[in-house]
């Protein structure tokens, strides 16, 4: 199986629900992980096509600096999937910024219907804060300033639904959870 590494700005980008969404694509089988600073792909078979898309069509947010294919012997995944983090020793070096509040969630925030109306936290893959709730590497909640806010049932299914902008967004919160 092809080990992929990727270092850079990957972390606190939607970099991890892309890459998912991207393997889904190419049908491919294994699992992204964010590793120290960096994140690492496992995929069943080689697919240049994957890595191609992979560089081409990123988030807008990440910054790839490197990528380092190896071969590995790992076990057989039935599917894609996003697994735990690993704990290994990161740089620091690559910590994404806070980005400003996107139009869309600006939406969800003015529209009175919505669960979010004038929730100032609002949040999703493309915007909201990273290095000012970054206690520690990887960028998994629990690493975060939000480890005490406990997802409420609504945040949690955006958190772990591949179709939703929140998928994977750490800082996810409402106004009932956070």
């Amino acid at each position: 199986m092809p080990r992929i590494v990727i270092k850079g700005v990957v972390q606190g980008v939607g970099f991890r629900p892309f890459v998912y969404r991207l393997a889904k694509r190419f049908d491919l089988r294994g699992y992204i992980r964010n590793l120290g600073d960096s994140v690492e792909v496992y995929i069943h078979r080689e697919s240049p096509e994957f890595i191609a898309a992979m560089k081409k069509e990123k988030p807008h947010l990440a910054e790839i600096e490197s990528i380092e294919i190896t071969r590995s012997e790992e076990k057989e995944y039935s599917e894609f999937s996003i697994l735990e983090s690993s704990s290994c020793k990161a740089s620091g070096s690559s910590l994404p910024p806070d980005l400003a509040i996107c139009d869309t969630c600006l939406k969800e925030i003015l529209d009175f219907r919505d669960r979010r109306y004038l929730y100032p936290f609002t949040v999703c893959t493309d915007c909201g804060p990273r290095f000012s709730i970054i206690e520690a590497l990887p960028y998994d909640r629990e690493n975060t300033s939000m480890k005490s806010f406990k997802l409420c049932r609504h945040c949690l299914d955006e958190y772990t639904s591949p179709e939703s902008r929140r998928f994977k967004a750490e800082p996810t919160a409402c106004g009932e959870c956070g």
